[in-house]
């Protein structure tokens, strides 16, 4: 409803006050005094179609021109006026009283124009042309034009006009005036002007509140999402300070054409009539009505209203029927607003007085404002200026309070709350008092039974370290026996050859004796080179065993634990030998296929010797046992294979041990690394092996050992080091 007072209000200030009257079409229009806001020059004006420069000049002889008023719609004019280029000519005679003081001429129009007074050029807006679609306008009203103190009393004023062409808006344009001119004195401008200066704090001071309290319900609604009242109160305060900022920004936005100022304002609408739905949302809130079919009604009537607005506007500018949607849109808000309120009141709902006399209020300030405005005396730009926060604060101010209201209500219970909490809590602190004596007692008896059972377990922990120690000394003596049945099959091989060498040279002795007695020198010196050779081939398998037994003493005595640079392909080439032997003393009958492929480029690795080469012996062993193993369950066409690779990538050295063996679940690969974790019988695996190859590989050496097996198929052991 205020916003209906509102517009009511801005109409009666649009009437012309006091403006004098003027005769009727005379050749020229004298002008004997100024209203307070100006005369408006309606009447006198000749119009002829064309475009002739000579037309400007105030000697012209236009009493042959049609005679028109240029302030009405442009269908009310005759058609040419708003087909091309023409000229609008008034004479006019200024009265005695004004002939010696300064005047301003403050001119609008629907198109582009050149004035001239008396001949001379004095402004220019838009871009004229003979084409109406070309015609540029400018949608912003140029300033008044001040027309000098001459001392003359007759005048000319020359219109060089194009009218201009929309072709959304061409019906609407139907109702638009063609072309204005108001005469009004400097010293009502000054005061008009310094009057709208004053007023500007006043609408920065009104926009700045309303805006605060947008923030403050924001934070609040932040801080408490439950309290959903709080947004729709920052909704509706947020619309109307943008309402508000655009009915008051509009003359000082640069719209770059009439038809960008037309969709402001209509979005400026939008935002006022939004304003209003969400206050009326805000008070189902804040008073616990439910919103339904009523408020959903609310919504689609004031949206067709706006829509309705927005085809008036399109097809009869802002007219009568374009203020009527927008108008019946804000009183159906406002009569929402004002039912609740009185809902409320009727149930005595608490706080429902405080947001009544803020409605009580806006009210009496819009009847206020429509008695200054309607008054000759009272009205003034500043005095409806400091009307405005009058009309729009007290409701959302009353809002404001309720919601305070009620956050103080809210605090006082929680204050009750807490005091019952504290009440609560020291009852709570007395049982703790009296639970704490009885634990206390109840601890010095666990205590006692810890101490007891810490003792038991403390044995316990010897005796099962005691026996780790055994299985670890245990697996250590396995790996020790595998490379001792490995180092006794290399031994055998020359020794063989030096008991055979040894004793078919005894026999050669023998024979050498017999010669030397029959002094057979020539078989004599025969069986002696066979001596000398058979010699030679004993001292050479001797040195073969002893360099085996070197070999094997360097790398199977006890680590010290320093790194030393070493070759890993001769490293893997001697253990992989070890290990197959070691198979190969304990069953003859066991055979299998060994593949190398070492790379060439690979360079010596700082490691433990004897620390790796255990780990290399454990998973020969390992890879060994499963070929065998899946040999003994006769497979067809299974060919028992181990292979080991080395290659370098990434400044890394891997070493990949591989066979074709029985291969492993996938929960046997989750354990195979933990400790005492075994898959082969009991007596023939102690599960510490490759517990011990891990921590030798990723703790002794900073590397990675991996596993990838499928079952029935084989399986990898991958090393990786940092090379």
């Amino acid at each position: 409803m205020r916003y209906f007072f509102l517009l009511v209000a801005g109409w009666l200030l649009a009437l012309p006050a006091g403006a004098a009257p003027l005769p009727a079409d005379t050749a020229v229009q004298p002008i004997t005094r100024l209203p307070a806001d100006g005369l408006l020059l309606t009447q006198g004006w000749r119009y002829h179609a064309g475009d002739d420069p000579t037309w400007a000049r105030p000697d012209f002889d236009d009493s042959r021109w049609d005679t028109l008023n240029p302030t009405r719609p442009r269908r009310e004019l005759p058609t040419r006026l708003h087909t091309g280029l023409g000229w609008l000519r008034l004479r006019f005679q200024l009265g005695d009283s004004l002939r010696l003081r300064a005047l301003l001429l403050q001119t609008t129009g629907n198109g582009a124009w050149e004035l001239y007074l008396d001949g001379q050029r004095l402004q220019r807006q838009g871009t004229l042309d003979p084409a109406p679609h070309r015609v540029r306008v400018n949608p912003h009203p140029p300033e008044p034009l001040e027309l000098p103190a001459t001392g003359r009393a007759g005048h000319v004023l020359a219109v060089r006009f194009a009218p201009w062409h929309h072709p959304l808006l061409h019906q609407s344009l139907d109702e638009a005036l063609v072309f204005s001119a108001r005469l009004q004195g400097t010293a009502q401008r000054r005061k008009a002007t310094a009057e709208q200066a004053a007023a500007g704090p006043v609408f920065l001071a009104l926009g700045s509140v309303v805006g605060l309290l947008m923030l403050l319900h924001l934070a609040f609604f932040y801080y408490n999402p439950a309290r959903r009242a709080n947004l729709y109160f920052a909704l509706y305060t947020g619309a109307l300070s943008l309402g508000a900022l655009g009915v008051y920004s509009t003359p000082a936005v640069p719209f770059s054409s009439p038809v960008e100022r037309l969709a402001f304002e209509l979005l400026t609408w939008l935002l006022l009539v939004s304003s209003g739905l969400w206050a009326a949302r805000a008070l189902y809130a804040l008073f616990g009505f439910r919103p339904g079919w009523l408020y959903a009604g609310l919504c689609v009537c004031c949206g067709a209203l706006l829509a309705y607005s927005v085809v008036e506007v399109v097809h009869h500018g802002f007219q009568n029927g374009a203020f009527f949607g927008f108008m019946m849109a804000i009183v159906l808000a406002t009569a929402e607003q004002l039912r609740l309120t009185g809902r409320a009141l009727r149930q005595r709902r608490g706080g429902a007085a405080i947001i009544g006399v803020g409605f009580a209020a806006a009210l009496l300030a819009v009847l206020g404002f429509i008695a200054i405005v309607t008054s000759a005396t009272m009205y003034s730009s500043l005095v409806s200026a400091l009307m405005y926060p009058l009309m729009f604060l007290p409701p959302a101010l009353a809002i404001s309070l309720f919601l305070a209201r009620e956050f103080a209500l809210d605090a006082q219970l929680l204050q009750v709350k807490l005091g019952e909490v504290e009440t609560l809590s020291a009852q709570t602190l007395a049982q703790e008092q009296e639970k704490q004596a009885l634990l206390a007692a109840q601890n010095e008896t666990l205590e006692t039974q810890v101490a007891q059972r810490t003792g038991e377990l403390q044995r316990s922990l010897t005796e099962l370290r005691a026996t780790q120690a055994q299985l670890i000394q245990k697996e250590k003596m396995a790996s020790l026996g595998e490379l001792t049945a490995g180092i006794a099959h290399e031994i055998q091989n020359p020794l063989n050859f030096v008991n055979n060498f040894s004793e078919v040279s005894t026999e050669l002795v023998e024979e050498l004796q017999e010669a030397l007695a029959a002094s057979d020198t020539a078989e004599a010196a025969e069986l002696a080179r066979d001596v000398a050779q058979n010699l030679s081939k004993i001292i050479e398998h001797g040195k073969r065993a002893a360099a085996i037994v070197k070999g094997m003493l360097e790398h199977s005595r006890t680590s010290t634990g320093e790194r030393a640079p070493t070759d890993l392909n001769a490293l893997c080439q001697e253990y992989l030998r070890l290990a197959y032997q070691g198979l190969r003393a304990k069953d003859k009958s066991f055979n299998a296929e060994l593949i190398t492929d070492f790379a060439a480029d690979l360079p010596l690795v700082e490691v433990v010797g004897a620390d790796l080469g255990r780990v290399l012996l454990n998973l020969f062993a390992n890879a060994f046992y499963a070929v065998h193993q899946r040999q003994q369950l006769g497979v067809a066409g299974h060919r028992p294979t181990v292979e080991v690779r080395t290659r370098l990538a990434k400044q890394r050295v891997e070493i990949r041990v591989q066979d074709n063996g029985t291969g492993m679940s996938n929960a046997v690969q989750a354990k195979i690394f933990q400790p005492f974790f075994t898959t082969k019988p009991t007596g023939e695996g102690t599960g510490l092996g490759l517990s011990l190859s891990y921590d030798i590989i990723t703790q002794g050496h900073g590397g990675t050992l991996s596993v990838e097996s499928h079952e029935g198929q084989g399986t990898s052991f991958i090393i990786s080091l940092p090379a």
